[in-house]
């Protein structure tokens, strides 16, 4: 006897001992593709080398009824593991694995969850350019689930901390997962506000650059300006959606958090406004020094034209004396000596002195140089 879906479906979350949810046909097909790609992942996974163990990394901490588990730079496998106890959607599940997703927030009304991804810029200290922090969140009433690559990002430090300290668990939780949320959120607001006041010095350090004749400023306002409109291209999205959060995240907290989430959008608003001043600014330093080197460029040019216009007489007097024709003073007719032997040679350093002179005074005269 053929089965149904649904009953192909129950005998999948019977093997992963996941809890048997039942919904429309579309939703068990898309939940019976991802219960059975899990499916192999399970059967697989005794052959799996011990790197791929050692890439992600499940912890998880409790206080109270709130429990938080961090996933860091995750595996299939340790997706597999958390759709065992948790009722998340798939399709929020692929997007945590994969990257270059746009921000989004979701709830699932039906599983009584919110599922976040939200991106942060980081400026590595190493590294030149702006790099994205993909951070996703699943909010339930008791529990927040976090899932990130980094190990040594902000939301780690904050898992550590409250690993280490109960004063601090119970500080971040404070009995909601809803505040756990808004502590993590807050913090990486707080590192958004650092990389700002990096642009911003280097915004000032880009000023005395430019006003430098000695310094070329281009390289320097090139690399400025991809880090703000990198910066701008993720803050953008996180503005609007920061807005969106306030009433949804409510719903998982028994206090108003709304003061709170409106601290944070004030603090991105104004990350915004610093960006947008700051990209005003590097253009008016690009035009700036594109003036400057212009100039500078003209300066040079219009002394090597005037250092060419000295030496026409010369060349028309060196020209004439080069003809292979009778001229007076030169060999064939001899040479003049009333003023000695270099009679003829100081006649012609004269002759194409004086219009050099007098070019000299024009010039002058006209403010050309």
């Amino acid at each position: 006897m053929t089965k149904t879906l649904t009953e192909k479906l129950r005998d999948v979350q019977i093997m992963l001992g996941k809890p048997i949810t039942l919904g429309n046909p579309k939703k068990l097909a898309g939940t019976l593709k991802y219960y059975l790609s899990l499916l192999n992942i399970k059967e697989g996974g005794k052959q799996e080398t011990n790197l791929a163990k050692e890439k992600g990394k499940a912890q998880s901490i409790s206080n109270g009824r709130i429990t938080w588990i961090d996933i860091r730079n995750p595996s299939r496998k340790e997706i597999s593991g958390l759709v065992q106890k948790y009722p998340f959607h798939p399709l929020h599940l692929e997007d945590c694995m994969s990257k270059g997703h746009f921000p989004k927030i979701e709830q699932n009304l039906e599983d009584k969850y919110l599922f976040l991804l939200l991106r942060f810029p980081t400026l590595n200290p190493n590294e030149e350019n702006i790099s994205i922090n993909q951070i996703c969140f699943f909010l339930g009433e008791d529990y927040l689930v976090t899932i990130h690559d980094s190990s040594k990002d902000t939301v780690s430090k904050i898992f550590s901390e409250c690993e280490k300290s109960k004063e601090q668990r119970k500080a971040y939780i404070d009995n909601s997962s809803a505040h756990l949320l808004y502590t993590i959120i807050n913090q990486l607001t707080d590192d958004l506000t650092q990389l700002l006041q990096i642009i911003i010095k280097e915004v000032d350090e880009t000023e005395d650059v430019v006003f430098d004749d000695k310094v070329s400023g281009v390289y320097k306002i090139g690399q400025l300006k991809h880090r703000i409109l990198s910066s701008r291209r993720i803050i953008r999205p996180l503005k609007s959606l920061i807005a969106e959060m306030t009433d949804k995240i409510n719903k998982f907290s028994s206090t108003n958090l709304s003061i709170y989430f409106e601290n944070i959008a004030d603090t991105v608003d104004k990350a915004w406004e610093t960006l947008e001043e700051a990209r005003e600014t590097v253009d008016i330093y690009q035009d700036a020094d594109f003036t400057f080197s212009t100039e500078k460029t003209n300066r040079i040019l219009a002394v090597l034209t005037i250092l060419f216009t000295f030496t026409l007489p010369a060349t028309v007097i060196g020209t004439f004396f080069g003809m292979n024709i009778l001229l007076p003073g030169g060999l064939q007719t001899g040479s003049w000596t009333f003023l000695g032997e270099y009679t003829t040679l100081i006649l012609i350093v004269t002759s194409a002195a004086t219009p050099a002179f007098f070019m000299l005074v024009y010039f002058r005269k006209r403010g050309w140089f």
